[in-house]
């Protein structure tokens, strides 16, 4: 009888890891027509370990797409389509506003930012939280935070002009700038990050965003990375690093709360606009809401905007032209001392160009993805209901098919010229993905675009960016959620008084 039921037990086994390989194990086309590179893939995880370099992701949405741009593939367990084509990600971005659920991925997300961030909200809780962050981003608010963004961005060329050598690797200091700008516009909180490499914020903040991609993409296979209560190394240090942020956080919001009703004072910050627009939409949002959705922002803008601040300056470097129509642009609209403003940046269309154009070319992030809620026609095939839709950014920015044959050139006069060129104007928007697109872009765009802007104008209203010609390659380097130099970002700033002289 026992040999029996051992017998009985051991079928059993062998028929559940029979299924789960084939379920979960098996890599194989699901697509006919549409390319599928099986020797990328791996058993399990598909192909997340190509997803985790930038090398990879070209060898996957570059070298194994067909000539649409089009290629399907498997991320963990999932069945995936990419799509780089301009007219494919209007599609895409038009059909759905669905990105979940991806478990492995959105368990690690929640670990840092909480169940209430709106980046991992569905449909009508995506819905009511989207419309409020939404107001909070109106340009009134955003008006209103530019002189701490003037501020930060000082204090950020003051720390850069005491190195003690002619160039120094701007990248980790643009990190800091991020999150001081986050920290002072988010909620009011002077964090410091500038003027204290050490700041235990900062160093919590940073080895949790280094830490979702670590378990994401670079090492899924490893039991720790998903086994949060294992008593790791690794996994002490991310609870340490989540209780001193959720500290900081709910000590500050939930002083805010307390007197936000009675006071008069304004903060002018992101607190106060999600408090507002909750107010006036009659939808209180309670504290770990709040700090759910701060700490997205400083999750979704601190890599993401030193990334792109650190290349734009890096191509104004090995541009000295298009640096120089830069500067004599800001020249006409602020001067020296001059304090800047929300209406001076908007004067400044060259400078925007410039900032756009350094985005098109370096994505700070490679890919964000959908889910196709129902079967969708896209050229000749029909992906079908629940298939995630990939929307490789980096790739969609560089496509010949979406920019022509010079799709890698830095041109900022190409977002200034009317383009007319094959593409209809419902698509041509979407040939630029640094930002997302349709319902579910990136909420803190405008925010991004006009920080970046205050730094620059900040920059060269009185100094020359210049590159040593031994300075390291800038190759990127993309680690899971961002894209950043491998060999750091080595710069050197020069008054500009002293260049004329």
């Amino acid at each position: 009888m026992e040999g029996s039921v051992t017998s009985a037990g051991a079928a059993i086994l062998v028929i559940l890891v029979a299924y789960v390989c084939h379920r979960y194990g098996r890599n194989a086309p699901f697509l006919p027509g549409l390319p599928f590179p099986t020797g990328l893939h791996k058993p399990f995880v598909g192909v997340a370990t190509e997803m985790s370099t930038l090398k990879g992701m070209t060898r996957l949405f570059v070298d194994a797409a067909d000539a649409n741009g089009m290629v399907s593939f498997r991320l963990l367990t999932q069945r995936s389509v990419a799509v780089t084509r301009a007219d494919h990600v209007r599609q895409v971005y038009m059909a759905t506003t669905n990105r979940g659920p991806t478990p492995i991925i959105d368990m690690h997300m929640q670990a840092f930012l909480g169940d209430r961030s709106v980046s991992l909200l569905m449909r009508d809780e995506w819905k009511l939280h989207r419309r409020l962050i939404s107001r909070a981003f109106q340009w009134q608010n955003l008006a209103a935070m530019v002189p701490a963004m003037a501020s930060v961005a000082e204090t950020f060329v003051g720390v850069w002009l005491q190195a003690t050598t002619p160039a120094i690797d701007v990248f980790p200091l643009l990190k800091r700038l991020a999150l001081d700008t986050i920290g002072r516009t988010g909620f009011g909180f002077d964090m410091g990050a500038l003027l204290d490499e050490a700041n235990p914020m900062a160093s919590a903040l940073d080895f949790l965003v280094n830490e979702v991609n670590r378990r994401c993409l670079e090492q899924p296979l490893c039991p720790s990375s998903h086994l949060y209560w294992l008593p790791t190394r690794m996994n002490r240090r991310h609870a340490d690093a989540v209780r001193t942020v959720r500290t900081t956080l709910h000590n500050l919001i939930q002083a805010r709360i307390a007197t936000y009703a009675a006071s008069s004072l304004r903060h002018h910050d992101l607190l106060e606009a999600m408090l507002d627009a909750a107010s006036a939409d009659n939808s209180p949002m309670d504290a770990k809401t709040l700090a759910d959705n701060v700490l997205t922002f400083f999750f979704a803008g601190s890599d993401t905007t030193s990334s792109a601040m650190a290349y734009t300056l890096f191509l104004l470097a090995m541009h000295p032209d298009v640096q120089a129509k830069a500067v004599a642009e800001i020249d006409t609209v602020v001067s020296t001392t001059s304090p800047i403003t929300y209406e001076a940046v908007q004067r400044l269309p060259y400078v925007s160009a410039v900032l756009t154009e350094a985005l098109r070319l370096y994505a700070p992030a490679p890919f964000t993805y959908r889910h196709a809620d129902d079967d969708l026609v896209l050229g000749d095939h029909v992906v079908p209901a629940g298939t995630l839709l990939a929307l490789p950014m980096w790739f969609i920015n560089r496509s010949p098919l979406n920019w022509g044959n010079d799709a890698t050139e830095f041109k900022p006069e190409r977002h200034l010229a009317s383009d007319c060129d094959r593409f209809s104007a419902k698509d041509r928007a979407f040939r630029f993905a640094s930002f997302s697109g349709g319902p579910r872009n990136c909420v803190g765009m405008r925010f991004a675009q006009l920080e970046a802007a205050v730094v620059l104008t900040t920059v060269l209203r009185q100094y020359i960016v210049t590159r040593p010609r031994d300075a390291p390659s800038v190759e990127p380097n993309a680690v899971g959620i961002s894209i950043t130099p491998e060999g750091g970002m080595w710069l050197a700033l020069t008054p500009r008084a002293a260049v004329s002289a």
